[in-house]
């Protein structure tokens, strides 16, 4: 049976006080040996395939993670409008597509696929090409408290880039439900991330709070390699 690819993960996010953003990922594990070839070939299909202005997909690297986690790479595709990112998935069929996967496939070991939302976030709109997800298993009920002292943290916390939190609504593996995710302009304020004050310490202490009734699954970070 063919192996069906999709599109993009965990990079994720909304305009908190806006609007939702939906994304849609996939985390693909390809060996060194072939990566120049992969990246050929997504390069490839996604700069010609037609895409809305309102979606936006994007190739990344999985450059830090856990050892348990294979991927190597990720396609994914976001948008504000959930009905535009269903139609541009919606809209990888046909002959060109079919030719890419049958490509992808000599190439790529093993994917997985999930998509989800933004829930509240701290509103900034800046594109920067590093991005940390923090992924945790939480319960609905867990849920609204995080969210609730979440949004108390991106009000008494200055980000320099974006972050946010959300909801993984399909694809999830062992309860994994909730994510955090946050980018960075370049690797040094990537390690340099958190409290920076006694201030920042005690709004991070407050958020921390929450965390300890959820388990934490686990964290990756991913670096762009580009925007279609």
């Amino acid at each position: 049976m063919k192996k069906v690819f999709t599109v993009f993960s965990f990079l994720i996010c909304s305009l908190v006080f806006s609007q939702n953003l939906y994304w849609y990922d996939v985390m693909l594990e390809v060996d060194s040996k072939n990566v120049s070839t992969v990246a050929g070939l997504v390069d490839d299909f996604y700069s010609n395939h037609p895409k809305p202005s309102n979606v936006n997909v994007a190739f990344s690297s999985v450059a830090l993670k856990g050892a348990s986690e294979k991927a190597t790479h990720m396609i994914g595709i976001t948008s504000e409008s959930s009905q535009s990112l269903a139609d541009f998935r919606n809209s990888l069929k046909g002959d060109d597509w079919d030719l890419y996967i049958s490509k992808m496939n000599n190439y790529v070991k093993s994917n997985s696929a999930s998509a989800g939302r933004d829930l509240i976030t701290n509103g900034s709109e800046t594109s920067y090409p590093i991005g940390q997800a923090w992924i945790f298993k939480a319960k609905n009920m867990q849920l609204s408290s995080m969210v609730q002292a979440f949004g108390k943290l991106v009000k008494s916390y200055k980000f320099d880039g974006f972050v946010g939190m959300g909801q993984i609504v399909h694809g999830t593996e062992n309860g994994e439900s909730v994510y955090i995710y946050g980018t960075y302009s370049d690797l040094n304020s990537a390690f340099n991330f958190g409290p920076q004050n006694k201030n920042d310490a005690a709004a991070f202490a407050e958020f921390s709070k929450t965390l300890d009734t959820v388990e934490y699954s686990k964290s990756f970070t991913r670096v762009l390699i580009k925007n279609y």
